[in-house]
């Protein structure tokens, strides 16, 4: 009886720590394991008429990485990084190498922009890397190529609309 009891307290035990480690690999109603890379399918995203193509970095690990590793970033293209609450978010361009603009998004809209942010020189430490942040709390950070802001006429107050 004794050998009974224990087994079906490992059996209790074991089915709490597989429903446990469910509800951390469930987002959306999407299964995501944390042994295989989260697969990056480019979002659209609408601003001033224009629409550009972005990866979504909505975890920690793809916000750490960043474009951090590319070699380019067409002039379509972008990163929306996004945040479960605003707060004043920090940037560097750690193993980024090509010049990028920075818009600042709280709730859907434009409230700050840093334009011709320059990549790292060769051999930069990272702790001599410039850090980046806007002045006002922020839930959304879009990287693009620079000269963006400047090609699309992308100002404060300006709203984006990002499409499924």
């Amino acid at each position: 009886m004794k050998k009974f009891i224990v087994q079906f307290i490992l059996l209790i035990i074991l089915i709490f720590g597989g429903l446990y480690y469910y509800s951390l690999t469930v987002k959306d109603g999407k299964i995501r394991s944390p042994f295989l890379p989260k697969p990056q399918t480019p979002a659209s995203l609408v601003i001033n008429d224009s629409t550009l193509k972005v990866l979504i970095a909505d975890e920690a690990s793809e916000r750490s990485k960043g474009l951090g590793g590319r070699q380019s970033l067409a002039t379509d293209e972008g990163m929306l990084f996004v945040y479960d609450k605003p707060g004043i978010h920090t940037f560097w361009m750690k193993d980024v190498s090509f010049p990028l603009d920075f818009i600042w998004i709280n709730k859907d809209t434009v409230i700050d922009i840093t334009e011709n942010v320059p990549p790292a020189a060769v051999g930069q430490s990272d702790e001599s890397l410039p850090k980046y942040s806007s002045s006002f709390e922020n839930d959304k950070i879009l990287e693009v190529s620079a000269g963006t802001v400047q090609r699309l006429s992308i100002k404060i107050g300006d709203t984006i609309v990002l499409l499924p």
